[in-house]
């Protein structure tokens, strides 16, 4: 039987997987600091035999030593660089987001980031990754957490406010115009849970849902046309904040993202 997680796996084998986030890792190293490196190496160790992995964000705060905050931006950089994917989980029995599924992804346009590549090159480049199959990967390290330096170095710096996030995320719709009211939906969701005493604080929270219900939203545009954006993330949202917020309940939802509609915006 085949297992689920190969359903989303981007490669055929093992040593392809590893190669390329090697490759991911020369390619964008200025752009990526050593927690990062950590991340991404615990999604490879975690894919190893499935090529995916099916991963809480509690489990890898706990086997990195790090904090939620700090996990999530980590991961949310991997995914602006094209390292990894983020798959949002559907629990087969109870409805809701479950944890979240992780894929390494090929090397996009690999001609664009090196320079003069010859057959003699690539003769030496299959000669490397032989070797390499035979060494620990990334570093010699065993512990992950030896990955992980206390202070950031400097690197190239992503949109760090939400508002950018997004609008970089509709950029791939080809229409990123319409950003402030995407932002104006969070705004006014986030705030009306935010009011009671029991959400206090969760600031950072609240604008993470937003940027993962605002991936799920521009990955929903690439499989169908949708006629109202704003209303399918406004949906979609309510939905995320719902399930992350009252989960332990065991709420199961009857209505699908799909029919999820809001005339309002």
């Amino acid at each position: 039987m085949t297992h689920y997680l190969f359903n989303y796996a981007k490669f055929n084998t093992k040593a392809e997987m590893d190669a390329a986030a090697r490759q991911h890792t020369d390619i964008h190293w200025n752009a990526m600091n050593k927690t990062d490196r950590a991340v991404l190496e615990m999604i490879r160790c975690y894919s190893v035999k499935y090529l995916a992995a099916h991963l809480k964000h509690e489990t890898i705060e706990k086997k990195l030593g790090l904090s939620n905050s700090t996990v999530r931006r980590a991961i949310r950089k991997l995914e602006l660089l094209e390292i990894i994917g983020r798959i949002h989980y559907v629990r087969p029995v109870m409805s809701g987001l479950g944890a979240n599924i992780y894929v390494i992804l090929p090397v996009r346009d690999q001609g664009k980031t090196t320079t003069g590549a010859n057959p003699k090159d690539a003769d030496e480049n299959k000669v490397s990754e032989t070797k390499s199959k035979k060494e620990p990967f990334f570093y010699k390290s065993k512990n992950l957490k030896d990955l992980i330096k206390t202070s950031q170095p400097a690197a190239e710096e992503l949109s760090t406010t939400l508002f950018g996030k997004m609008k970089y995320l509709l950029s791939f719709t080809g229409d990123n115009s319409k950003a402030r009211k995407f932002f104006g939906i969070h705004k006014a969701l986030s705030g009306q849970m935010l009011k009671f005493d029991i959400h206090k604080g969760k600031e950072e929270l609240f604008e993470d849902l937003a940027y993962q219900a605002m991936h799920i939203t521009v990955m929903a545009t690439k499989k169908k046309k949708i006629r109202n954006l704003p209303g399918y993330f406004s949906g979609v949202l309510r939905e995320v904040i719902c399930d992350a917020l009252f989960k332990d309940s065991y709420q199961e939802f009857s209505v699908s993202v799909d029919d999820f509609y809001c005339p309002g915006y």
